[in-house]
Order: structure tokens, then sequence, then C-alpha cells
């Protein structure tokens, strides 16, 4: 609504209406939606709702038991310091945190040079500034005890100031920048600083900064800083029937770019002088010759101010009111969002009862909730949200006047004054009542904001559900009867009647998470509805999309699908615990919902039934896949065979990353393993698991090396490298039993393997025997060779060679060529073995190199034995020279 129509609604219902009909003790005045309550409750300062069980008074008017010393001028509140200006030219000063110490202040003026006509404190209760009705202002520091005047503002009347609550204080005694409202329509721009020097002067600067072009008082002037520019302000400026706004920036400081004013460039300069032509301002009519503005923010604290929520204009028809909202204003643009004006309530003729008038207050002050409204006899109390008066108290006045209403912003305190008495508004509890009357304009959300117990609460829930199902917003409503105590009966069939499914899931997922943790039977039982709602849901989904033609359609189901698909993954995860398996089991299978069933088995750990479907699949990948994430070995035993058979690679691959497997409980997966089946140059993956057993695990199970053993010997390929690998790499700790891998390597003719192992048996006749019968001689060489502690057991199995070269090969040469390799065999050993008719040439030259030899040998031992007779001759000489 904007402000012509504010206006225009205004005259109408001062044409239409003003008359006004007692009925029962209640003011009723329709045109203008005023519905005042019964006047001894409005004397009590509360009016019953029914709603609330608090029947404590809200607003209550107390009378200060102060003997005021001489009449009072002016009084003004701040930061709970309370100042009373007397028209003898005496302040008082009270700090009402200690009330008992007055202090007395002088102001260096007399009496009849004029009297105090008003006094503006900023809020931290560090600076008073007096005006009077001549023109003289004066200055107030906190730690002073006489008030100073101000001679650069001198012959100004002040109507209003605009203190910069947003400014930096580097200081407490700097005022920092504020802004001047006169009588004659002039804004000024000023800073003062207290100080003790004589010549020195608190006004660092006073300057002009803008003029409304009009002979009209600045009644009320306020600034604000937007929150996201610390160098955006917005001003509003009134008089009785104007208002201004000036939206802008401030200039910085030349010096360090701080922002701030000085001598020569006002802060707010910059702001002003976009306005110069043709500023902007709405008006209402009438000739009131006062005025006031007044902000409200919910935050007052002097170290955390917030920017204002709303406002309030004292005018002519009525108080005009709003929200105010800073975003991306610029100059010209408006701070204030959805205005109203306010007609000012009737008030009943005290000598015709019958009559009624409005009545303009003399001052007004804004709550958060509520308007105060000031008058010379009475003070009210509006409420904001249904335009009623809430509280409506004469004043005792003792043949007095009310003179004014002063508000500390800061600690939210009100204080009436006349020129002997005053009263302080004490509010208790302002938002007491509020949750009902926002539940009556239907803002449920404010109204649960403000709700002060459980009951409140869930009235505004129960309330908000029904009118969400009444307007077929059945998922709001669906969540809000979830957090209310209607039953849980009734709830469930409004959704069932209307068959609305998914409303009713959405209400029972929010019942299961406030049920208590003991509430087992409860949750069981929800969340297999639950199970039933979300697969119907899944079905009808599908047969919609089959359906469908259009493309679209078709991805919009799909995609729907998709997300309750997940929905439903989600609720199983929380909620497995208290569903029952076997039903669980049994709906999933009723709807087909395979891939969910599947899920759900996971999840629960039936890893066997997962398992036992993919196999039945032959997705033998799969299942492989969910064998490997669980940790049962009874699960692997299980299945191991059929995978082994199917899929050897994947599944030797999965024992392997199970170190606790029991490699003899998984010999029947390797017997199902097909050994034909290997095509050339593939690995056999029996023998690639139990290697890794062997080596890896160090296992030392008998069964499971003889198993190995057999695989290695009866494998297709002749080359018995890799059985005789593993045979040497048992080494004498061998595990497996020697007599059956003896049967099985000869069963298999495996004669390299028989020989090691009749080695490994200290059978070194036998191995080189088998090796000589299969013309081995490197074998039976190195066999011979072992014995090494038994050297005529070693010269033994050298002469079975020999004798093998010589008679069966018959290869003289070879013979002697073998002789040399031997330490042990001369040819004397070998003669016996050659042929009677053998020729002498073959082996004439070894025949006369050992010929050679005896004779050296001959040559040494009788040397020996020449140096042994010699050392007798010489013992018995010296046996014999002892004797004589």
């Amino acid at each position: 609504m904007n402000l012509d129509e504010i206006i225009e609604q205004h005259l109408d219902s001062n044409n239409v209406s003003g008359h006004l009909a007692p009925s029962n003790g209640i003011l009723t005045q329709a045109s203008q939606g005023w519905e005042p309550s019964n006047l001894v409750l409005l004397e009590n300062g509360y009016v019953n709702t029914g709603l609330s069980d608090d029947d404590s008074r809200i607003f209550t008017l107390d009378k200060v038991e102060y003997q005021i010393p001489s009449r009072l001028s002016a009084l003004a509140v701040s930061n709970n310091i309370l100042f009373m200006a007397m028209e003898t030219m005496h302040l008082l000063r009270i700090d009402l945190d200690r009330s008992h110490e007055v202090e007395d202040i002088e102001i260096p003026r007399k009496m009849s040079e004029g009297k105090i006509y008003k006094m503006f404190f900023d809020p931290t209760g560090r600076h008073l500034i007096i005006t009077t009705e001549t023109g003289d202002n004066y200055y107030l520091f906190v730690k002073w005890k006489k008030a100073k005047l101000l001679s650069k503002i001198k012959g100004i009347v002040i109507e209003s100031i605009a203190w910069n609550r947003s400014a930096d204080r580097p200081t407490e005694s700097s005022t920092k920048e504020f802004l001047i409202g006169t009588r004659n329509g002039l804004i000024f721009e000023a800073e003062l600083e207290p100080t003790a020097e004589l010549f020195k002067k608190e006004e660092r600067y006073f300057k002009q900064v803008y003029s409304i072009q009009s002979n009209m008082p600045i009644a009320g002037l306020r600034m604000e800083q937007f929150p996201a520019s610390l160098r955006k302000y917005v001003v509003v400026a009134v008089t009785p029937t104007r208002i201004y706004q000036f939206i802008g920036t401030v200039s910085p400081n030349n010096s360090n770019g701080m922002i701030g004013g000085s001598e020569d460039k006002a802060m707010f300069e910059s702001l002003f002088s976009k306005y110069e032509v043709n500023p902007g301002f709405s008006e209402l009519p009438g000739d009131l010759p006062y005025s006031q503005l007044h902000f409200f923010s919910p935050y007052q604290d002097l170290q955390y101010q917030g920017v204002a929520k709303t406002f309030a204009w004292l005018t002519g028809p009525g108080v005009y009111h709003g929200n105010l909202v800073f975003g991306s204003q610029n100059a010209g643009d408006s701070v204030i969002d959805t205005p109203q004006l306010l007609p000012y309530p009737a008030t009943r003729l005290e000598l015709d009862a019958s009559s009624a008038v409005s009545e303009i207050p003399i001052a007004i002050a804004l709550t958060e909730f509520h308007f105060i409204l000031l008058y010379k006899e009475r003070i009210r109390a509006v409420n904001q949200l249904n335009d009623q008066i809430v509280f409506d108290e004469l004043i005792p006045l003792a043949g007095e006047e009310v003179i004014g209403m002063s508000v500390d912003t800061t600690k939210n305190t009100f204080w009436i004054y006349t020129g002997w008495s005053m009263f302080e508004l004490v509010i208790t509890k302002e938002d007491r009542d509020v949750w009902t009357l926002y539940l009556e304009k239907k803002q449920y959300d404010l109204a649960l904001q403000y709700t002060k117990n459980p009951v409140q609460k869930d009235r505004v829930l129960t309330l908000q559900a029904n009118h969400n199902f009444s307007q077929g917003r059945y998922m709001l409503s669906a969540k809000y009867y979830a957090q209310s105590t209607v039953a849980f009966e009734e709830v469930a069939l409004k959704f069932v009647e209307r068959d609305e499914r998914d409303a009713l899931r959405s209400y029972l997922l929010a019942k299961v998470d406030k049920l208590r943790k003991g509430d087992i039977t409860q949750k069981t039982i929800i969340c297999t509805w639950l199970v039933e709602i979300y697969l119907s849901k899944m079905n009808q989904l599908e047969d919609l999309a089959a359906s469908s033609a259009a493309d679209s359609d078709v991805q919009n189901l799909q995609a729907e699908q998709t997300v309750l698909e997940n929905d439903f993954k989600g609720f199983l995860e929380t909620n497995k615990m208290y569903l029952d398996h076997k039903t669980t089991y049994k709906l999933l299978a009723s709807h087909g919902r395979t891939a969910q069933l599947l899920f759900y088995a996971v999840l629960i750990g039936d890893y066997e039934r997962v398992i036992s479907h993919w196999v039945q699949e032959k997705n033998y990948k799969n299942a492989l896949e969910v064998l490997s994430k669980q940790d049962s070995l009874d699960t692997y035993y299980r299945f191991s065979p059929v995978l082994m058979e199917n899929a050897p690679y994947e599944t030797v691959s999965a024992w392997m990353r199970q170190p606790n497997l029991n490699p003899r409980n998984l010999i029947p997966a390797l017997l199902k393993y097909d050994h034909k089946s290997l095509e050339a140059g593939n690995q056999n993956q029996a023998i690639r698991y139990l290697s890794y057993v062997v080596t890896q695990l160090e296992n030392t199970d008998p069964a499971i090396h003889n198993f190995l053993l057999t695989l290695y010997a009866t494998q297709p390929t002749r080359d018995e490298t890799a059985l005789r690998n593993f045979l040497a790499t048992e080494g004498r700790a061998m595990h497996y039993n020697l007599d059956y891998a003896l049967r099985i390597c000869t069963q298999n003719n495996r004669i390299q393997s028989c020989v090691h192992i009749f080695s490994s048996m200290g059978l070194y006749g036998e191995a080189v025997d088998l090796a000589l019968k299969h013309n081995d001689l490197d074998l039976a060489r190195i066999n011979a060779d072992k014995p090494e502690d038994d050297e005529m057991l070693r010269k033994t199995l050298w002469l079975k060679i020999a004798r093998h070269v010589v008679k069966e090969k018959k290869d003289i040469k070879a013979a002697m060529e073998f002789l040399s390799n031997s330490d042990l065999l001369k040819i004397e050993d070998i003669l016996p073995f050659f042929p009677d008719f053998v020729l002498i040439d073959d082996f004439k030259e070894e025949i006369c190199k050992a010929l050679e030899e005896y004779n050296v040998h001959i040559d040494e031992l009788k040397t020996e034995m020449d140096e042994a007779t010699k050392s007798a001759e010489r013992s018995g000489v010296r046996h014999a020279i002892s004797r004589c």
C-alpha cells in the first residue's frame, strides 16, 4: 500500500465513521478496525485472550517516588543515566543503578535568559546536549560537573539529533559525527570532543549540510548504516507533515582514508549533495505543529548494535509506520517497506459517555510489538499486529499536565514526566501473547517462534497442520502433524481417506524418528508399513513410465523413481534394526524388487542370500565382490567350490585377500578346479593358491604340501622344474610325506624328482642307480657327492657311475674324462671294468701318469723310511751313552 492509498483510506474512514457505540463496556469502531477491550481490563494493562495461562500485567505505570526540588523543563534517559532539567537552570543526574546518588550540575545561564527547550542524550550515556528556546546550546560530558556553552552552535534551536550509532569510537570522549535538525528546516553536521583546555572549544566542527527549503522544523532525524557497506548510509528526516529519505555514501577523511568529517568537508556532505534539487518526500495532510520519529532495533547493546527493523512517525492523521529494508538502494530510492497508517483510537468524552473523539497524542514510542501513545491525561499501548488497544490507563495527575516522554533505547525503559512528577512505564514479557496474534493471522512460523511452552507450540503446529491439510498441501501438513500431539490413528486415517500415500509416507517417517528407543513394537509396525508404501510407489512409477508416451514424462518419472529408490535405501539403512527379516524379504520378493532385496540383505549381513542369488544368475563376479566384503569364513567354504569351478582366477584372488582361511577346508573347492581345461601358458590356479599358502603364509599342513606336490607331479608338461623347485624349497624341514611323494612321482614318471626324494631319504645308492638307469650322468654325479661325511660310500657311488660309463656306454675316452672329474677314483679302480681286449692306446697316457704318480709316491715313502731309520739310530746311540 503506497502513501496515497493510505491517505485516501484515512480520509474515507473519517467521512464514514467517527461514531462510537458502547456495548457492554466494549468500544467498537468498525471502520478503522479497532476492537478495544473492556475498559477495566485496559486499565489493568492486560487483555485476556484466553490463550495464555499467565495473567500478569504486560504494562504497568509506576510513579517514581522522588521529590523533585523544582519544576521540570525537560527529561532525558540513556544507558540507565537519567537527567532532569529544572527551570532553575540546574541539572539532576541520576545513575539508575545507584538511584540514591543524585548529582546536581549547574548550567551557566540565568532563568531570565529563557527556558530549556529540549535535551538530547546519546545512546552511550556520555554526551548530553541542551537547547533553549532562545537558541543557546550547552554541552555536558559524563565526567563534567558543569555544562559548557557551545559558542559555535548559537542562535539555533535544535529540534532533533541523529546520533551516529554505527560510528567507530576509538576514544570514549568524542561524539563522532552526528546530525542536527533545527527549527527552521536546516540540517547540520557536527562533532564534539570535550577538552580541559581553557581556550579550546568542544566543537571540532559544525557545518550546514542540507536545507529542506521550508520553514518547517526538522522534528525527527535518524541515520542508519547499511549492513553491507560501511560508507553507505540512509538519513531519515521528518517535519510535522513530510518525511524525507537521503541515501548515499559518505566521504572518507582525506588524510588516512578513514570515514569521518572535518571542518573543510563534512562526512555527510556528499550524501546530501545528491538531493539539492527537487528532493523527494512523502507528505501527509495536517496542521500538527510537532512530530516525532522513532526507530526500533531488536539489538540495542552498545557493543553489538543491529540496524533498525521498524519505524514510527507521529503525524496528524495517525502513526505512519512500516518496516525498514536495507539492500541495494541508491539515491532516490526508499528503505521503507509496507508502510501503513494507524489512525488514533477514539477517546470517550467525560461529559458525554456516548460520544468519542480521536485525540492526537503528544508523544509516541516504539517497541518491538507495540506503539506507546502518550496523551495529556492518559497513556495507551496499541498492538502492532492487530491494531488493538492492549493498555489504557489514566495518569494520576494532581492538577498537572504531562510534558513528554523519554525513551532509553539502550535499556528499553520508558519515562513520562510532568512539571513535578515522573512515571515509569514498565513493560514485562511483551511478546507473551504474540504467538496467539500471529496464529490468528495464520502466520504459523512466526507464531511458533514466540511460543513459550510445549502446549502453545503444539497448538500452533496442530492448527498449522489442519490449515495445510484443508488447503490441499498434504506434504506440509504431514510435516506439522508429525510434530504435534494429534493422535497417530487420526492423522493416518486422514491421509488414507484422501489416498495421499506420499504425505502418509512423510508423516510416518517423521513419526518414526520421534519415537523413543524403547518403542520397538511401534517402530517395527510403522517401518513395515513404510516398506509396503515405498514398494507400492515404486511399482506405480514404473507402470506410469511404461504407459507414458512422451519422452519428457518418462524421463521425469524415471528421475522421480531414482530419487525414491535412494530415499528407500536411506530408510532401510536407518531403520534396518526395526524390520523383521522374514516379513521384509516377503514384501520385497512379492513386489519383485530384487535390487532392493539384495541391498537389504547386505545391510543386515545376510551375504549368503546375496551370493546365492548371483550364483544362480551365473554372475560370479558380483558373487565374489559380495564374498570379499564379508568376513564369515564359513561363507567362503560354502561357495568356493562353485566359484572355483566357474571363476578360478578371481576366486583364488579373493582367497589370497583373506589370510584367515584354512586351506585344508578349501581342498574340496580345489578339487572342483578343472586342470585339463587349462590353456597352454596359463597358470594353474590351484597351484597358485597353494604355493602362496606354503611360501607366503608358511603353512605346514602335510595335506596341503602333499596336495601341492600331487598337482606339480600330475601336470601335463614333462618339465619338472616347478616340482624340483618345490622339493628343493622344502629342504630338510619337509612337510610332505616322502613315501607318498616317491609313489606319486614314480607313477607320473618324474625321474628327477624321484632321484631327489631318494636322496632326501638318504638312499643315495638308489638315487644314483635311478639316475644311471635313465642315463642321467649329471644327476648321478650330483647325488654321488651328497654323502659328504661318508667317503667310502661316495667312492662306491662313483664306482657305480664309472662301471656304467665303461660297461654300458663302452666309451673309454668318456670314462677317462669322468675319471678326471673325481678326486676319489684312480685308473686302477676302473681298470677291472674295461673289456679284456681293449687297446691300451686309448688310456696309455692315463696309465703312464698313474705309474709316475706311484713312483713319486714310492720315492716319498722311501725317503720317509730313510729318515725314520736315521732317527732310530740316533736314538740308540743316545741311549747307549746314557747307560754309560
